[in-house]
């Protein structure tokens, strides 16, 4: 079956997140949602991306998928923002031409996918899609509209996506159950030493190959530990997801981190998304509640959206650093490749160097972004790749006007 995954217009809750990614490359659970998504459609067996035309180069090499090439006769379209529903992805194996929206926006569809154009899928053009075939009833929410509704259903993620592995570890002597035994799955190649608690009671821990706990951790289920992660004597609340090759301590709960960044110190990220090659510095905290128990407010484009939530901490775009000691208020954004030291008050655009001490805002030079991320990388025994520095240089060019709208300088960090 041909299926088309999909971008819309409808990114602005995901901040600096989908700067570098496409949409279905957000972690959310155990793994990507583009592959979440697949997963729920029988016989996807063609499947390509559109999106954004920037993003080509880097989404192929992630995900060895087609981008942006025309899709012809009948065909699946799946929103990147829909969340992996066997019922709401079920029609999808129907036989008869459908759309399922939400909102104005596109769901999902089965059509014949000739006529239309490669890339990003706009709310004006989905109204045309409608015209012509059936309409299917969707389930109240099914799109994220947001980071905060990755970080709140994440804890169900985990839970619906556990999986056995082909081979397990048995729990080893010296690390304490609580809850279920079966409740905590352990690929044959992790390692566990002693003096630590798996508490699933409220559900499953899945631990990946590779991965390294450290004694005196605790992890609380649900909870994915991804392959390679180390964590380091850490105290690990349900909800929380932690993707390929971090090195995480401290106190982490009910938050997403993407592969490749580092808390390897103590501090606390609280109800936060932080996306791939972040460093958090020793003491770094992040505030995930109001002194006065309402709401998290987002500032989105300049416009106050209510998250819904009483608890919801930060989200932190790739590649950004934040500096020992750094507090970050509830809600905020801190863009990619930004640097942030002392309070965040406010929300930071992409490649912005931020202190609160001194209250400069000073734009970073692109040749220090790009040399910062080769050191992190080769420090893992990588490389920045070609498709990786154009996008990266693309980003900073196409961020230009939003760090002016915040006022951000040109000129010396001194």
């Amino acid at each position: 079956m041909r299926v088309v995954v999909f971008e819309d217009d409808g990114l602005a809750g995901f901040g600096p997140l989908t700067l570098l990614r496409h949409t279905s490359l957000l972690h959310w659970g155990t793994k990507r949602l583009i592959d979440a998504l697949v997963e729920k459609i029988p016989n996807a067996t063609d499947v390509t991306l559109w999106g954004r035309p920037e993003l080509a180069a880097v989404s192929k090499e992630d995900t060895k998928y087609s981008y942006n090439e025309r899709a012809y006769g009948p065909t699946v379209l799946v929103n990147a923002r829909t969340r992996p529903s066997e019922g709401l992805l079920l029609p999808a194996s129907w036989s008869e031409p459908f759309v399922a929206l939400s909102r104005g926006r596109l769901v999902a569809a089965r059509l014949d996918s000739s006529a239309l154009k490669p890339g990003v899928i706009t709310k004006k053009g989905v109204a045309s899609l409608a015209k012509r075939v059936k309409r299917v009833t969707t389930s109240s929410e099914p799109l994220f509209e947001g980071y905060w509704d990755l970080v709140e259903g994440n804890g169900l993620g985990i839970a619906e996506q556990a999986r056995h592995f082909e081979e397990t570890l048995p729990v080893p002597r010296g690390v304490e159950v609580r809850g279920p035994a079966a409740n905590v799955i352990i690929d044959a190649g992790a390692e566990i030493e002693g003096h630590v608690t798996l508490d699933a009671r409220l559900g499953p821990i899945v631990v990946d190959r590779g991965a390294v706990i450290e004694s005196f951790s605790r992890i609380m289920g649900p909870c994915y530990i991804g392959p390679r992660v180390r964590m380091m004597s850490a105290q690990i609340g349900g909800g929380t997801s932690i993707f390929e090759s971090c090195k995480i301590g401290g106190q982490v709960e009910n938050s997403i981190i993407l592969p490749f960044t580092n808390k390897a110190h103590h501090g606390y990220v609280g109800d936060s998304y932080v996306g791939s090659w972040v460093n958090l510095g020793a003491g770094c905290a992040f505030s995930n509640l109001k002194n006065t128990y309402g709401n998290v407010r987002l500032d989105l484009g300049g416009e106050k959206v209510d998250s819904g939530m009483i608890k919801l901490g930060p989200v932190i775009g790739d590649m950004a650093k934040l500096s020992i000691g750094a507090l970050v208020y509830a809600g905020k954004a801190i863009g990619a490749g930004s640097h942030v030291s002392g309070l965040v008050a406010r929300s930071v655009p992409s490649f912005t160097f931020y202190d609160s001490g001194s209250g400069k805002k000073v734009e970073l030079l692109l040749e220090s972004v790009l040399e910062t991320q080769r050191r992190m990388m080769e420090r893992r025994g990588m490389a920045l790749g070609r498709a990786e520095e154009g996008l990266i240089r693309r980003a900073f060019t196409s961020t230009a006007k939003e760090r002016k709208k915040a006022g951000v300088k040109k000129g010396s960090l001194v």
